[in-house]
């Protein structure tokens, strides 16, 4: 019996070696696959003239890290079978210990599958364009430069017929009763300013005039004012004059009232005399 059990043991064991070993080359051969991927993918970036440094250096981290858990996974499980040979009787642990090792080869065949996803849909961008060299000037006297005379000369000519036409639609905008003919549109705006300019005359010359009338119209109130004041000064000097005549006239009759009256007391004291 005991033999049998550890005849069973020893198979569990060398099926946790099995285990470990196909897990260790499938994580190798992972990583040569990721080694020749990146590989490819720098040649493909170096052939169009994109850089993938971050790419590899990303690829490079993942797989030190997948080969440090590849490894510290099967020091624990060295460790496992180790205390499984020493102690066979624990064969649960055993099992455990396979349990384990399928489901880290599950995880490393996820990781691959992801990374050769992420690798996939690495963008690579087509190398900028050479910068173009600027245009050169020809030669004066050449085909060419003549040609970029009269090109020259048509840009002006056309921007000069553009402004030429902005000007004379802004004129049928202003102008009434316009024809459709440039020429008719430039006669009768020459006649509309012109009639402006005289009306604008006029209607200096009308304000001329209402200022020299509002100047005169002003004079002449001065004037009455002064006249009026003038007036009431005479009126008052009048009155004046007109009261001391009436009391220089009442001293008068009186001074005659005395004089009568002394004379004819005269001529009664001469008439007792005689």
């Amino acid at each position: 019996m005991a033999s049998n059990h550890d005849v069973t043991s020893n198979h569990d064991v060398q099926e946790v070696l099995n285990t470990l070993t196909n897990s260790i080359a499938g994580s190798e051969s992972f990583t040569a696959a990721i080694a020749q991927h990146t590989a490819q993918a720098a040649a493909a970036a170096a052939a169009v003239g994109t850089p993938l440094e971050d790419t590899a250096h990303f690829n490079e981290q993942q797989q030190q890290k997948d080969q440090e858990d590849l490894e510290r996974i099967a020091e624990q499980h060295r460790q496992q079978i180790e205390q499984g040979v020493q102690q066979q009787h624990h064969h649960t642990d055993v099992h455990a210990a396979v349990s384990e090792a399928e489901q880290h080869q599950q995880v490393l065949q996820q990781l691959a599958a992801a990374e050769a996803s992420t690798l996939a849909t690495v963008a690579i961008t087509p190398s900028p364009a050479a910068p173009v060299s600027p245009h050169v000037k020809p030669a004066p006297g050449t085909e060419e430069w003549h040609k970029l005379r009269r090109d020259n000369h048509k840009e002006v000519e056309r921007r000069r017929r553009e402004t030429i036409n902005e000007g004379i639609t802004e004129l049928t905008k202003v102008v009434p009763n316009c024809d459709k003919n440039k020429g008719s549109i430039l006669r009768q705006a020459a006649k509309y300013i012109q009639t402006l300019q005289e009306a604008n005359e006029k209607m200096t010359a009308d304000a001329n005039t209402v200022d020299s009338i509002r100047f005169e119209l002003k004079k002449h109130v001065l004037e009455k004012e002064v006249a009026e004041a003038t007036y009431q000064s005479l009126h008052l000097q009048h009155e004046f004059l007109k009261n001391e005549l009436q009391e220089l006239r009442q001293k008068m009759e009186e001074l005659q009232k005395e004089h009568e009256t002394d004379d004819s007391e005269h001529q009664s004291k001469k008439q007792r005399t005689e």
